[in-house]
C-alpha cells in the first residue's frame, strides 16, 4: 500500500520520465565480443577460433528479468596486470572514478550521485567501509576478480538496499574440470617507468570435484613522476627587477611511493549430490605516501605524509541445488586496519600534526532461497545480519574531542517473485526491508519489467522503479568533532527505461543496451564547516539525477587469422542540487553538483592477428565543477576536460606445456595534462612492459 501511495505521489514526474525514456529507447545498438578459444585459466589463448552462424534462443533468464546491468568478464579484468578496479571500471563502464592520482583513493559513482551511494559486495557479502561508506578500488588489483557485474539504478536492489546509484558485484569463480587433477602456474612480472615493478603469482589445481586457487601480487613504485605545474608561474626578471619571461615550472611528485601486497586463497568442492563447498580468504596490505598537492612550497625532506591499510576477507559458504530449488548459505568477517601520519621534523624534533587509528570489523550472516515452482514462475528470499565494530582515535595535539568505540547491528530482509505469463513478458516484484540498530526503514519496493519486442534480434524493453535508503555511516553519526546523532537517512526515488538487443552471425557479432534514468534523492548528507570551525553532516540537499547510459560492443572476424573487436560505452548524467538555500548567498540550487562531468565516454578497439595483439582505448571526461555554484570566473572554479588514450602490442607463444606472452603498454600516450580532482597532478606519458608465463 505506502509504494501505492507513493507512485500516485509521483505520477505526474514518472509519465513525464517514461515517455522520455520511450522516445529515447527508439535508437539502440549493440556490439559484443567474439568467441575466442581460451585457456584453462581463461585467458585468451594463441588462435582464433571461426565463428559459425548460430541461432540465439529469445528464452531468457528470468533472474535478469527487467534488470539493467554490465557484466566485466576475466578476459576485460585481466588484461593488465598493474591495473586496480578503478581502472578497469574507467575503460570498460559509464562510472565516474574519482581519482586523487596513480596508486591514491578512487572511489565510483553512478549516475551522478556519490561514492557512497555505490554498494559493493565481494562473493555476495558487503566491504563497503562501515565507517565511510565507500569502497577504495585501487586497493582491489583487477587480477583477484574473475568477474564484475554493475547493476545501474533501481536494479541495485536486488543486492542489496544503499546503493542509491548503483551497486557493484564482485565475484571469484572456480574452475572445475574433467581431467583427473588439473595443475596450473602463472606468473608475471611487469617493469615500468617511475621506477614500477609489478608480480603476480597464481597457482590453480582442479578436477571434477575440487578447484582451488592461490594469488599473490605485489606492486611497488617510487611513483616520482614530472608534471607540469600549472598551479604556479615562476617569473624571471632583469636587473632592473622587471618580468622578462614567466612559466609554469616541471616538478616531481613528491612523496607519492607505495608497496601493495595481496594474498587470495579460495577452495570449492562439490559432489553428485548438488552441494558445493567454498572457503575464501583475501589478505592485503598496503604502505603509502600521499603525495604533496600542486600548491604546496614545503620541503618533502621535513614531512611525514604516510597512510597504511590491512584488509582482511573471509567468507565460507554452502549451496545445495536441485532442479527445483537452490539454498545457499554464508558466514563471513572483515577487518579493515588504517593508519594515517601526517608530521614535521625541525631540529631532529619530530611534531605529530594528525596521528590517526580507525579499526572495523564486521561479521556477516546470509542465507537465500531460490525456489521454482513452475517453468513461469520464480520465488527468492533473503535475509542477512551484519554486525559492524568501529574503534577510532587521533592522538594529535591538534585533534579536538574523542572519537568512538562502537558497534552496530544491522538486519537486512527481502522477498521477490518473478512471473513470465508468456514467452515474451517477464514481471519481477521485489520487497525490502532492513533494520539498523534499533531503527526500522521504511519496506523499500521494486518493481521489474522485461517484454521481447522482436526475437530475430534479441531485442528486449526493459524497465524499473523503486525507492530506495543509505543509512548514516558510523562517522556521519559519531565522528569527533562533528559528528551528527540526528541525521535521517538518505530517500531516494528512481525509475528507468531501455533497451537491448544482441546479434550474431557467421562472422560477426554485435550487442549493445540504451536506457534513460530519472532520480530524486532527498535529505543528501553532506559535510560543511559551522560555526565553531569544523565540519559537519546535515541532511541539506536534494538532488535530481536523469540521463541516459549507452552500451555498444561489435565483433568481426574477416579471416579465419584475424579479429576485430571494438566496445564503447557513453553517459550523460545532470545531477543538479534541488535543495533550498541555506542563505542568501548560496548559489547552489539548480547548479550541477561537484565533481559530477555532465558527460562521459570510453572506447576500446583490438585488432588480433594470429599470436599478437593490438589494443587502443580512449577515455573522455568533460568539464566538472569544483565549487558548489559551478563558478568559472577563475581557474581554481572547474576542471578542464580531458582525453586519455593508452595502447598496448602483445606477443603470445606457446610451447608444448608452456605459453608465453610479452606484453608493452604506454599509459597516456598523447601525455595529456589533466587532474580528476584539484590540485593532484596526474602522470604524464609512462611505459611499462610484462612478461608472463603460464603452465
Amino acid at each position: 500500500m505506502a509504494f501505492g501511495l507513493y507512485v500516485n505521489h509521483q505520477q505526474d514526474n514518472m509519465t513525464r520520465s517514461f515517455i522520455i525514456a520511450i522516445c529515447m529507447c527508439l535508437f539502440a545498438g549493440t556490439l559484443a565480443k567474439a568467441e575466442v578459444t581460451t585457456s584453462w585459466q581463461g585467458e585468451v589463448g594463441d588462435s582464433i577460433s571461426s565463428m559459425h552462424e548460430v541461432e540465439v534462443a529469445a528464452h531468457r533468464l528470468m533472474k535478469d528479468a527487467g534488470i539493467q546491468k554490465t557484466t566485466i568478464d576475466s578476459a576485460m579484468l585481466h588484461e593488465n596486470l598493474a591495473y586496480s578496479m578503478s581502472d578497469i571500471l574507467t575503460k570498460h563502464s559509464t562510472l565516474f572514478i574519482k581519482s586523487y592520482g596513480r596508486a591514491t583513493e578512487s572511489t565510483a559513482e553512478f549516475r551522478g550521485t556519490s561514492p557512497s551511494h555505490t554498494q559493493v559486495t565481494w562473493n555476495g557479502m558487503r566491504i563497503n567501509s562501515p565507517m565511510l561508506g565507500t569502497v577504495d578500488f585501487s586497493y582491489i588489483p583487477a587480477y583477484f576478480v574473475d568477474e564484475a557485474t554493475l547493476f545501474h539504478g533501481p536494479s541495485s536492489v536486488t543486492l542489496t538496499d544503499g546503493g542509491l546509484g548503483g551497486a557493484i558485484e564482485l565475484s571469484t569463480r572456480p574452475n572445475f574440470t574433467q581431467d583427473n587433477g588439473k595443475w596450473g602456474v602463472q606468473y608475471t612480472q611487469g617493469i615500468g617507468s617511475f621506477h614500477t615493478y609489478d608480480q603476480f603469482l597464481r597457482f590453480q589445481y582442479a578436477n571434477e570435484q575440487w578447484s582451488s586457487s592461490t594469488r599473490l601480487s605485489y606492486g611497488h613504485s617510487k611513483n616520482n613522476f614530472p608534471y607540469t605545474n600549472y598551479d604556479k608561474k615562476v617569473d624571471e626578471r632583469n636587473e632592473l627587477g622587471q618580468i622578462i619571461h614567466s612559466y609554469h615550472p616541471t616538478e616531481h611528485n613528491k612523496s607519492g611511493y607505495f608497496d601493495d601486497v595481496n594474498l587470495m586463497q579460495d577452495v570449492y568442492f562439490r559432489d553428485l549430490h548438488g552441494n558445493r563447498l567454498a572457503a575464501m580468504l583475501w589478505y592485503g596490505y598496503s604502505l603509502r605516501g600521499l603525495p604533496f598537492l600542486s600548491v604546496d612550497y614545503k620541503d618533502d625532506s621535513n614531512f611525514t605524509n604516510e597512510h597504511k591499510q590491512q584488509n582482511l576477507r573471509s567468507l565460507v559458504s554452502w549451496d545445495h541445488t536441485t532442479s527445483r530449488c537452490n539454498l545457499s548459505v554464508k558466514a563471513g568477517y572483515t577487518y579493515q586496519d588504517i593508519a594515517y601520519d601526517y608530521s614535521t621534523t625541525r631540529q631532529e624534533t619530530s611534531t605529530d600534526i594528525t596521528h590517526s587509528r580507525s579499526y572495523s570489523q564486521t561479521g556477516h550472516l546470509q542465507a537465500c532461497l531460490d525456489y521454482q515452482p513452475a517453468d513461469g514462475l520464480f520465488l527468492n528470499v533473503q535475509t542477512s545480519v551484519n554486525y559492524n565494530h568501529v574503534r577510532s582515535w587521533d592522538r594529535s595535539p591538534f585533534h579536538i574531542g574523542q572519537n568512538y568505540d562502537l558497534g552496530r547491528m544491522e538486519e537486512h530482509f527481502a522477498v521477490s517473485a518473478k512471473w513470465r505469463p508468456t514467452q515474451l513478458l517477464t514481471i519481477h516484484a521485489m520487497l525490502r526491508d532492513a533494520v539498523y540498530k534499533n531503527d526500522v526503514t521504511t519496506p523499500i519496493p521494486a518493481l521489474f519489467i522485461d517484454y521481447v519486442l522482436y526475437k530475430p534480434w534479441n531485442l528486449v524493453l526493459k524497465a524499473s522503479t523503486t525507492r530506495n535508503y543509505r543509512y548514516p555511516t558510523m562517522d556521519d553519526l559519531y565522528y569527533q568533532p562533528g559528528g551528527n546523532a540526528s541525521l535521517k537517512p538518505e530517500r531516494g526515488f528512481s525509475y528507468d527505461g531501455g533497451v537491448e538487443f544482441s546479434l550474431r552471425k557467421r562472422n560477426w557479432s554485435c550487442k549493445g543496451n540504451l536506457s534513460a534514468f530519472d532520480s530524486y534523492i532527498n535529505d543528501w548528507i553532506l559535510w560543511t564547516p559551522n560555526t565553531k570551525g569544523y565540519w559537519q553532516p546535515s541532511n541539506v540537499k536534494k538532488v535530481h539525477n536523469y540521463g541516459f547510459e549507452a552500451m555498444l560492443q561489435a565483433t568481426w572476424q574477416p579471416h579465419k587469422d584475424w579479429l576485430i573487436d571494438v566496445s564503447a560505452n557513453a553517459a550523460y548524467t545532470p545531477s543538479i542540487n534541488k535543495g533550498e538555500r541555506v542563505n542568501s548567498n548560496d548559489a547552489s540550487y539548480g547548479k550541477q553538483l561537484c565533481y559530477v562531468p555532465l558527460r562521459s565516454a570510453n572506447l576500446a578497439a583490438s585488432l588480433h592477428y594470429r599470436t599478437w595483439s593490438l589494443t587502443y582505448q580512449w577515455v573522455h571526461y568533460s568539464e566538472r565543477s569544483t565549487t558548489t555554484s559551478n563558478e568559472v570566473g577563475y581557474i581554481t572554479g572547474h576542471l578542464l576536460p580531458y582525453y586519455m588514450s593508452d595502447a598496448s602490442l602483445a606477443k603470445t607463444q606457446r610451447f608444448r606445456h608452456v605459453t608465453l606472452s610479452v606484453k608493452g603498454v604506454v599509459s597516456n600516450l598523447l601525455g595529456s595534462a589533466y587532474v580528476t580532482v584539484l590540485s593532484h597532478p596526474m602522470a604524464g606519458r609512462s611505459f611499462e612492459v610484462f612478461a608472463e608465463l603460464k603452465y
